[in-house]
């Protein structure tokens, strides 16, 4: 379980979150809207452990924590390989684990001829794939998701979409995922949050599709 109680968050002279209350049970997916400049990735970066906080209280039962970002943030001088591999080996894998687990999921996100390009040979949707093998990989319970595939084109979007859909309903992982589209939302998540005002208050979903993943083999 993660629980935000009362969180008070200042960057500067500006308070992105006041009294902020948010509780995501074992399992749970929940969807995170709101303006621009509301303090959305401020409020991951909480959650994620990087951003100190000026008041309240954050509960973190999770144990591992699995983060993509709206850029994929690869390490330019390594390889494909190589940057799903070393956070595996800093997570605490065995060389041989970690080697094994990088290239399954690799395989997984359609990159499996692609293990030694370099992160500049890639096209966008491929750096988005290495970036969510990435995040998968460490068999997070928790994953933070900020409008990871907001730059790509609607088709590439709307596929990559489905790929993180199938790879969080196999593993059971809980998940927050930002996105300034509600409506896509909707096949991701259980339910949806507004942060405003340095509020959270809940959100209706706009619709919902129904996504299969039944037919997907997984790592």
């Amino acid at each position: 379980m993660l629980e935000l109680d009362d969180i008070v968050l200042q960057r500067g002279a500006r308070t992105l979150l006041t009294q902020a209350n948010l509780r995501i049970e074992a399992g749970e997916r929940v969807g995170l809207v709101g303006p621009s400049g509301a303090g959305k990735s401020s409020l991951l970066a909480v959650l994620a452990g990087t951003l100190p906080i000026q008041g309240g209280r954050v509960r973190n039962d999770f144990q591992r924590v699995g983060v993509a970002f709206q850029q994929p943030r690869l390490l330019p001088w390594r390889s494909v390989f190589d940057n799903v591999r070393i956070p595996l080996r800093a997570a605490g894998f065995s060389r041989q684990a970690a080697r094994a687990t990088a290239r399954d999921w690799l395989h997984w996100v359609g990159l499996g001829q692609r293990l030694r390009a370099w992160p500049r040979q890639l096209s966008g949707g491929e750096a988005h794939r290495v970036a969510l093998a990435r995040a998968f990989s460490i068999k997070p319970d928790l994953l933070l998701l900020d409008e990871p595939f907001s730059a790509l084109d609607p088709a590439l979007r709307q596929e990559m979409r489905g790929l993180c859909n199938t790879a969080v309903r196999m593993t059971g992982a809980s998940l927050l995922y930002v996105s300034h589209h509600p409506l896509e939302l909707s096949e991701l998540v259980d339910r949806c949050v507004n942060l405003e005002l340095g509020r959270l208050r809940p959100y209706p979903l706009l619709g919902r599709s129904h996504f299969s993943s039944q037919s997907v083999s997984f790592p």
